[in-house]
């Protein structure tokens, strides 16, 4: 009984709701636009900031709507000078924020300007406030910015070549970036370059026969490909400190605080550059004597120097960091400094043991143009192998000179190898179009290890018997590979192995077989001879 009670009150009820609307008659209300404010309830700015400065040109603004019928669901805002007048529908941007940094619009070339700021709500018909909240804004040109890139800049001294990393921003957006100007060592007169560029290098136009250049001009190559951009910046001082200014430029001729970055530029005067790369306290000695090995064989001293020695090493090896005078960004400045020479005679404590430490595998990755323009590289260097002989995979200092392996030893045996005093370098294959001299050890070498020249691009010019010595004292001739001097096929690369001389006293560790302290010196100079080499 109670479920038929409650089915007949159900249907009662729907009848008289059925009575009901067939009774109501009226009109349909029309949905209402919403409405706008913004935070700033002025409609014009411009009179309650007379006799102050104008407003920089972003300016945090906030805004709130309502709709009687409804809500809303986004907000249209839009900016435009107050000596213009835009459609309705035009430069509106949606946004579903209530507050924003806005970036006002400064007409092109100008300094200050008048801005409408408008913004209209948006219900959820899609009705949009008909009479959108606006507030004129008196605002000023921002100056850009511009500085120089900290881990893209030249070394302290370089030669006539040098990259710079480049950034400049303006606060009114890139695009009202209207270029960057450069000068050297004048802060006064500026030369224009594209605003783009976030890398340069300066490239000096040097007369290398011309003793009595003291100043060029430095063309303007961009990007890490060295596109010339057919510009040219007057005032590179050479053998001499250059400061070199730059700022950004907007489109109103506004201009960025002036930054510079001062560094030593050294004249190129040779065709052939020494590079000593011997990190050890006891370089001068090593030095003084491999300069006049070459300028004995040159006739004269007409040799440009590098000093990649600092800092200096520990231990035998010589490893530490890789030499802050290598530029941080390889390319395109080494390529080009290397592409200054036609000869490179590279004196190095070590090269191939760490490809992180040891300057030539940073250098060798540089060296294609130095080659293609026919450039002939002589490097006096042990060979000495890392703990993890896999570290070595990939190194470009490896890959660039004439071996095609280094020895490894089994981990129970990590033997030393010495050459005994007295032990015979000999010659292996003949070099073509020379006759080298028979040497031997004077003293025990050590700290410096054969290798191996198989293949036909190399060619061994020297190998000696090694003798090993095991951690347990065991001794004994070594069977390995035996070469400690050699040439690539192509005559572009030589590689010595062996020290000359005692670095500690001066005195010679290799010496002609019938004990000549002059011959090993003058087999150096015989390899010079075979890579092509002037020759005095």
């Amino acid at each position: 009984m109670r479920r038929h009670g409650l089915f007949l009150t159900s249907c009662l009820v729907l009848l008289a709701l059925s009575s009901c609307d067939a009774d109501i008659s009226g009109e349909t209300f029309e949905n209402l636009p919403p409405e706008t404010a913004l935070s700033v309830r002025d409609n014009s700015l411009v009179d309650n900031l007379q006799g102050q400065d104008p407003l920089a040109s972003t300016v945090a603004a906030s805004w709130s709507g309502t709709d009687a019928d409804g809500y809303v669901v986004a907000f249209e805002v839009r900016a435009y000078g107050d000596d213009t007048t835009p459609a309705p529908t035009d430069g509106w941007n949606r946004t579903t924020r209530q507050d924003s940094l806005i970036l006002l619009p400064i007409p092109r070339g100008q300094r200050t300007a008048n801005v409408v700021l408008e913004v209209r709500a948006i219900d959820n018909s899609g009705l949009t406030d008909p009479d959108p909240a606006r507030t004129v804004f008196p605002i000023q040109n921002a100056p850009p910015t511009a500085r120089f890139s900290t881990f893209s800049l030249p070394p302290d001294t370089t030669f006539s070549i040098a990259s710079f990393g480049l950034e400049a921003d303006d606060p009114e957006g890139l695009a009202n970036l209207d270029r960057l100007e450069i000068a050297l060592n004048d802060s006064v007169n500026f030369t224009a370059v594209p605003a783009d560029l976030d890398f340069i290098t300066l490239a000096g136009v040097v007369d290398q026969g011309n003793t009595a250049q003291t100043e060029t001009t430095a063309e303007v190559f961009a990007g890490r490909a060295f596109q010339d951009l057919n510009i040219s910046v007057p005032g590179l001082l050479l053998d001499a400190e250059n400061t070199l200014y730059m700022r950004a430029v907007d489109v109103t001729d506004t201009t960025s605080a002036l930054v510079r970055h001062t560094w030593f530029v050294k004249k190129p005067t040779s065709r052939v550059l020494y590079v000593n790369d011997y990190r050890k306290n006891t370089t001068p000695r090593i030095t003084a004597y491999h300069l006049d090995l070459l300028s004995e064989h040159l006739g004269n001293d007409d040799i440009d120097l590098w000093d990649l020695s600092l800092p200096y090493g520990t231990g035998s090896a010589g490893n530490t960091q890789r030499s802050p005078a290598l530029p941080a960004d390889a390319e395109p400045m080494l390529s080009q400094t290397f592409a200054l020479y036609d000869y490179i005679y590279w004196v190095s404590t070590n090269t191939i043991s760490n490809q992180v430490t040891n300057n030539l595998p940073f250098a060798a990755r540089s060296m294609d143009l130095f080659f293609e323009e026919g450039g002939k590289l002589m490097v006096h260097s042990p060979v000495s192998v890392p703990e993890d002989p896999e570290d070595n995979l990939g190194n470009p200092a490896v890959l660039l000179l004439p071996l095609t392996d280094i020895v490894s030893f089994p981990d129970s045996l990590r033997p030393s190898l010495r050459l005994p005093r007295n032990t015979p370098i000999a010659l292996d294959e003949p070099a073509p179009g020379v006759t080298l001299p028979a040497l031997r050890a004077e003293g025990i070498v050590i700290n410096t290890l054969p290798y191996s020249t198989s293949g036909a691009n190399t060619i061994s010019l020297y190998r000696a018997d090694y003798e090993y010595r095991t951690r347990q004292g065991d001794r004994g001739v070594w069977f390995g590979a035996s070469t400690v001097a050699s040439v690539s096929a192509d005559l572009r690369v030589g590689l010595f192995a062996l020290p000359l001389i005692n670095e500690q006293n001066g005195t010679p560790l290799l010496v002609g077989d019938d004990g000549n302290p002059e011959t090993a010196r003058a087999a150096v100079q015989t390899m010079l001879d075979l890579l092509g080499f002037p020759k005095g």
